[in-house]
């Protein structure tokens, strides 16, 4: 019987090299207060159980 040999495939990947450049920073994200509000939910309508048990915006 005759032995099978290991293919491989050459798919055409390349192996990843390391860059030789410096990694770039990336700026600050610059949010406005308006922004910020919003992100913490302070400009929301605050709904509480009232009579009744029915939620009523307070």
């Amino acid at each position: 019987m005759k032995a099978k040999k290991n293919v491989t495939l050459s798919i055409g990947f390349k192996e990843k090299q390391p860059s030789s450049r410096k990694s770039i920073e990336k700026k600050p994200q610059k949010l406005t207060e308006r922004d910020l509000k919003n992100l913490m939910g302070i400009d929301r309508p605050i709904y509480k159980r009232g009579r009744g048990r029915a939620f009523r915006q307070q």
